[in-house]
């Protein structure tokens, strides 16, 4: 039985760096802390593979057309975003086991396919050590939120980290004055 389990990345300014920061107590044993660093390169990764997964996920075998797909990824990121929590306060404890003494800098993404609608996302290492975390879409939508409005607090203005009416605000032509 899944107990509480809790997400949150940080923007380092010394670092240039994410740290995600994942919390996990499950009842009768005592809470976990994993602590990764990402980079500008992984997160830019990291959310190209959940863009992909999304588009995978949609499409499956079906033939889909392009404007269908769209409407169908914003009708299931409105509905993950309602279910997630974001008014409570990230909860780790400092009296919990952390799962190493320095955050691991992640340099992988490794995404498997569990089920229909479920995925391994696996974050590691240079060495392959890291975490496995097991992920349905609603998750794969709020981690995606989440990079997203981080990436927005560390200022990293590139296009991939751009929603797509920040896109289409950047690619108008200028206006015309006559």
């Amino acid at each position: 039985m899944m107990g509480l389990f809790q997400i949150k990345f940080e923007f380092n300014t010394v670092e240039d760096r994410l740290l995600l920061r994942i919390f996990e107590k499950e009842s009768n044993r005592p809470c976990v802390e994993y602590r990764l660093w990402l980079t500008r390169r992984f997160v830019n990764l990291f959310i190209s593979g959940l863009d992909r997964l999304i588009e995978e996920d949609l499409a499956g075998d079906m033939q889909i057309s392009p404007d269908a797909i769209d409407a169908m990824k914003k009708f299931q990121h409105e509905a993950a975003i309602s279910k997630a929590d974001f008014s409570t306060s990230y909860a780790a404890a400092e009296n919990c086991d952390v799962f190493t003494d320095r955050p691991l800098l992640v340099v992988m993404l490794k995404i498997k396919k569990k089920t229909k609608g479920n995925y391994i996302l696996s974050l590691l290492n240079h060495e392959n050590i890291g975490i496995h975390l097991t992920a349905g879409m609603d998750l794969i939508y709020t981690l995606k939120k989440m990079l997203l409005d981080s990436v927005g607090s560390a200022a990293w203005n590139q296009p991939l980290f751009q929603t797509n009416e920040e896109k289409a605000k950047t690619t108008e032509p200028p206006g015309y004055i006559s």
